[in-house]
């Protein structure tokens, strides 16, 4: 694929529409484009699709989400770049390991890239899916931004708990504590706790409130929190509880663990060698936000890395865009990170 096409792909991936739950249309696309270079592709009972290419006793997965947030942004494409909701998250490494992946069917192992469904949701129902259905792989890079020069290795994880407050119904001119009062004053004392940390550490614990519905009688709320690793939900459930009190019942909703993979492991090694190759400097970051490398990691216990083009400081924004050349960069990397891989992967046991 000439980089003129894979540049054209890419505005046509980022200005087809995909927030989460309306993902059918882009899957069903991709699996033509696979298929039209040859690639088993097909879409699975989540609406992910699926493309394999090459053969061999060695697997890679390259993975990366379909699903964007709401909200719209001006769709434009012109030789500098290609702006569009989605262009950095994940559009642009997900069209990068497509491209990548389409063009690697010559290294002696299979890459089978996947677009998953719903990434940007709770539940990460697409790649939850992928997690319990698809044999396991001999490694996965995940598709995020991290910038064409940097290899993600470490996600924070996710816990979320439900707060409810109630009292006695009574007139609202009736003294004694509300519900809503009881429950801001509450949250005022876990801000204290939890608020000067923020969400910018990496070992520490951030928190947003959201979803609240405070009325007189019962009032609600969820906190999100980002959790280091060795943070556990039931551990975190017990201290949030202790500070709200014992008027403000806790439990827990959803957990997923926080993810570091060693900068020795075969992906993190084969990436960073093949952005030298590509004439770039390499770094490694660890993020404050969850990925699908956090649900792939719960039971997948196989080199992993994150990686992709595009600035994730541009993710969810209203002015979202990604390079043309960060892009085609991007792809160079993934091209030869899964050279690399063929070379380094160990034989599968017969």
């Amino acid at each position: 694929m000439t980089d003129s096409a894979a540049v054209a792909l890419l505005a046509e991936v980022v200005a087809i529409p995909s927030v989460s739950g309306g993902e059918q249309k882009l899957a069903e696309r991709l699996r033509d484009v696979a298929a039209g270079f040859g690639a088993q592709s097909h879409l699975d009972e989540a609406g992910n699709v699926h493309a394999l290419v090459g053969h061999g006793t060695r697997t890679v997965m390259l993975l990366s989400h379909l699903d964007t947030v709401p909200g719209e942004v001006p769709f434009e494409h012109n030789e500098r770049l290609v702006r569009g909701r989605g262009a950095v998250d994940a559009k642009g490494p997900l069209t990068a390991m497509l491209v990548a992946a389409l063009t690697s069917g010559d290294l002696g192992i299979r890459v089978h890239w996947v677009g998953v469904v719903e990434e940007e949701t709770l539940w990460s129902r697409g790649a939850e899916h992928v997690r319990v259905t698809v044999p396991v792989p001999d490694a996965v890079i995940v598709g995020e931004p991290s910038g064409a020069s940097s290899v993600t290795v470490g996600y924070k994880g996710m816990v979320e708990l439900a707060v409810r407050c109630e009292v006695p119904r009574t007139h609202t001119a009736t003294p004694g504590p509300k519900a809503s009062e009881t429950l801001v004053r509450a949250l005022g004392r876990l801000l204290d706790t939890y608020g000067a940390r923020g969400n910018d550490a990496f070992d520490e614990v951030g928190m947003v409130v959201r979803d609240g519905r405070f009325e007189p009688f019962a009032s609600s709320c969820s906190l999100l929190f980002r959790t280091p690793p060795g943070t556990t939900a039931e551990g975190l459930r017990r201290e949030v509880a202790s500070i709200l009190g014992e008027r403000v019942e806790v439990s827990a909703v959803y957990e997923v663990p926080a993810v570091t993979v060693p900068r020795s492991s075969a992906c993190v090694r084969a990436l960073s060698r093949a952005i030298v190759a590509a004439g770039l400097r390499p770094s490694h970051k660890r993020k404050t936000g969850t990925s699908d490398m956090n649900t792939l990691s719960r039971t997948w216990q196989v080199p992993m890395a994150t990686y992709g083009p595009g600035d994730c400081h541009e993710d969810h924004t209203d002015s979202e865009h990604i390079l043309v050349q960060e892009y085609l960069d991007g792809i160079r990397v993934l091209r030869a990170a899964l050279g690399e891989l063929a070379t380094t992967l160990p034989e599968a046991a017969s």
